[in-house]
């Protein structure tokens, strides 16, 4: 009879190995892949072996084997969880997993949302079997063993030992700051753990007052000072999401066509080249940093996660000038908490999806540029002082697979090169989303160049577009290494006044540059920046010293040169205040639409401190008080008008001016079925020809007032949506449907008068 193998070795060298397994395993979603690993990185293996072990060692405090079972069945979800995201974090984002990112968990879940091809099946398989082996392991009985309190004193030590020895320098001398080269080398664990004692290691500075004011004079005393007759035009800061050049794309694709001509013939009058930036295929917020602030992310890996202090940025220098800094990005707000953030770096307002009702035209899921560039140029015409206006564009984000370009926009597929199915669409789906991004310049640029007021458009990608790992590595362009990092910018005024020429730089030194190319670099350090940029010099101790001061330490140096970075002006969604009412009777409501400073303002009205919903109101004797809130879908207050108050509905009228209101008798309409609820409690239906973009509606019936929501999300009794292609959507009661037909929709919304108000489009 085979003898079994001893409990210690079940315990201390499979389970471990097994959770390595698991973990490596489902990183590169190839249990082979992980093996050869193992193999080909044995200190790597010992590494995570020796963690996984000393973790092992913890049951040892319990009784019984199924309090030990259960322990490792937890490990091993854990591990089966850590991988799966860290997979999907690699391929997209080219880094793994990090400490920080524990302030990023409510950005990844949107993201998950965004079509990066997650393979949710999978994932609903692995869990499935998890929680089949729990329910096994809850119904077994355990069998008493003998307690060891030494094992996990010695566990303890163990990963106590392990982590104080983890630097990069230990397994490889590659660079420490691409992660994706080292999570493939050295394992998940040791990446994790070592990336952050590099970012420690970056801020053990020999920190004291008298030194950083020392050094902040001495840089006060060698900038120059301010041009009282310098020309100080508009300057347009552009972060256009994921662009690439298509000279480098053209290294890989064999093109049959130009994906932008305009781009590269404005490239011969622009001052251009190209900038490396701290992350490659993801990191947006980083890349952002450090253009405006001169610092670099290094120091915090991800300065936007950890919530910034009061930084001097560009929007600060310059608003110190008489600029207004605005600050455009047509998507959501909340990532990296920009809100707060961009407050911090000295801005006067922040514009998102979240602040506008705007129906911006889309390609995809995405806002397009030509969108955010009609945009910055309505925000200059409406301000008569210079302004620093920051536009993040959206259209060329990732995820690439959730349509195909070619079948929905007749997209063409510009290169002869054979690739996999998915290879082909992305590949296709991103150079048509070039195209059009060249087409959006062009249209702006050669608007600008007929724009009274001198303006400079400073035009530069954030990453690596992320197109996924596999496709990447199918289309050959880098992932790792210097070249994954390098993206193009270019700098061009309307007035001639940005000479062309070409020259390289790092992220963190392009604003400086451009200060400094228009004779407005006079800020202390922002000049010193320059100053070693053009001594080749990118490794400094009084740049440290001052980075440390301002993002980590008491901010001496700002304290010393008066600089208090935070606008007081500050409003998400720029200034909100009524100017006026505009009002119609309705029967036995009132529809009221405020006018504020922009007519596409987001609000919600507050009757008497309480939200309505479509703006209807009923007729009221009273006295009430009307107030526009600025919210996110879940309450959160951004900004709020003054609030005005009037004595009755009949007093409203009497003020208010007259209501342009077109209406829509919905049962005149016709539908097609979209989809029903999970509990088959009420259907979705959309019309067949679209009604058009709205900004302001409101949709009422004798049941009441409809809620208005996103088409993504609809399902609920009572609510409508307007989809991306101006399709009006609405929930209908399964139990006033006999059957699923249009017929049926149709009767039901007559018999309940369901009209839709469309305010103003």
């Amino acid at each position: 009879m085979q003898k079994k193998l001893p409990r210690w070795a079940i315990w201390y060298v499979l389970a471990p190995l097994g959770l390595v397994l698991c973990l490596e395993g489902f990183t590169r979603m190839n249990p082979f892949a992980a093996l050869w690993w193992m193999v080909r990185y044995p200190l790597s293996l010992l590494f995570a072996f020796g963690l996984m072990a000393a973790v092992c060692t913890l049951p040892a405090l319990c009784r019984s084997t199924k309090s030990h079972n259960l322990w490792l069945w937890a490990m091993a979800f854990l591990c089966c969880l850590y991988g799966m995201v860290n997979h999907y974090k690699l391929v997209f984002r080219l880094e793994p997993i990090l400490l920080t990112d524990v302030t990023q968990i409510r950005d990844a879940v949107e993201v998950a949302t965004l079509g990066f091809g997650i393979n949710w099946v999978l994932i609903g398989i692995v869990i499935a079997l998890l929680i089949a082996a729990l329910v096994l392991l809850l119904h077994s009985k355990g069998k008493p063993v003998r307690r060891h309190f030494w094992l996990p004193v010695l566990g303890v030590l163990l990963m106590v030992w392990l982590v104080s020895i983890c630097k990069f320098s230990l397994l490889s001398r590659h660079n420490a700051t691409d992660m994706n080269e080292q999570a493939k080398k050295n394992g998940s664990l040791f990446t994790l753990i070592a990336m952050d004692k590099y970012r420690t290691s970056l801020m053990n500075i020999d920190y004291h007052q008298k030194d950083v004011e020392a050094a902040y004079t001495r840089l006060m005393k060698a900038a120059p000072e301010e041009n009282p007759e310098a020309v100080k035009p508009n300057i347009i800061l552009v972060l256009a999401e994921s662009f690439t050049d298509e000279a480098i794309l053209g290294r890989h694709l064999n093109l049959t066509q130009p994906l932008m001509p305009y781009y590269q013939s404005l490239l011969a009058e622009c001052r251009h080249g190209l900038i490396y930036v701290p992350k490659a295929g993801g990191g947006t917020s980083e890349s952002e940093f450090e253009v405006l602030s001169a610092l670099r992310s290094k120091y915090a890996l991800n300065p936007y996660s950890i919530g910034l202090p009061p930084i001097r940025s560009t929007a600060d220098i310059l608003t110190d000038k008489g600029y207004t800094a605005t600050a455009l990005h047509w998507h959501v707000g909340v990532f990296y908490n920009r809100y707060n953030n961009l407050r911090m770096q000295g801005f006067d307002s922040f514009h998102t999806l979240d602040t506008s009702c705007y129906p911006y035209e889309r390609i995809g899921s995405y806002v397009t540029d030509e969108a955010h560039f009609d945009s910055v140029m309505e925000h200059l015409k409406l301000t008569e002082e210079q302004d620093f206006i920051f536009c993040l564009t959206m259209q060329n984000h990732g995820g690439y697979t959730y349509f195909d370009f070619r079948e929905k926009y007749g997209a063409p597929t510009p290169f002869t090169n054979q690739f996999s199915p998915t290879t082909e669409k992305v590949a296709a789906n991103f150079c048509y989303l070039l195209t059009e991004t060249d087409k959006a310049l062009e249209k702006w640029i050669e608007e600008l160049r007929t724009f009274e007021e001198p303006t400079v458009v400073i035009f530069y990608s954030d990453h690596l577009a992320p197109l996924g790992t596999d496709v990447l590595n199918e289309i050959g362009l880098p992932t790792s290494g210097e070249e994954a990092h390098r993206v193009p910018y270019f700098i061009w005024s309307n007035d001639g006044s940005i000479q062309p020429g070409e020259t390289d730089l790092y992220a963190y030194q392009l604003s400086p540059y451009v200060l400094n190319l228009l004779g407005l670099c006079d800020d202390p350090f922002f000049a010193y920046v320059e100053s070693l940029r053009q001594q080749g010099i990118t490794s400094d101790e009084t740049y440290d010293l001052l980075s440390y001061d301002a993002l980590f330490g008491q901010q001496y140096a700002y304290q010393l040169g008066g600089h208090e970075p935070v606008s007081p002006n500050y409003q998400v969604g720029g200034s909100m205040e009524i100017t006026g009412i505009d009002a119609l009777a309705l029967g036995e409501k009132v529809c009221v639409r405020p006018r504020l400073g922009s007519l596409y303002q987001a609000y919600t009205l507050y009757v008497n401190d309480k939200p309505i919903q479509g703006n209807l109101m009923p007729v009221s004797d009273r006295p009430f008080t009307l107030t526009c809130v600025m919210q996110d879908a879940s309450g959160k207050e951004y900004n709020r008008s003054q609030t005005l108050h009037f004595d009755s509905t009949d007093d409203l009228l009497a003020t208010a001016g007259p209501l342009d209101c077109n209406t829509l008798m919905l049962s005149e309409l016709t539908y097609f079925h979209v989809k029903s609820n999970a509990a088959k409690q009420t259907t979705t239906w959309a019309t067949t020809e679209p009604i058009g973009q709205w900004a302001h509606t409101a949709l009422a019936s004798h049941e009441g007032l409809w809620q208005q929501t996103g088409t993504g999300r609809i399902g609920k009794p009572l609510e409508y949506g307007i989809d991306s292609e101006g399709r009006l959507w609405v929930t209908i009661p399964n139990a006033a449907m006999p059957e699923l037909t249009t017929e049926n929709v149709q009767r039901y919304l007559k018999e309940n008068q369901a009209m839709l108000y469309l305010l103003d489009q």
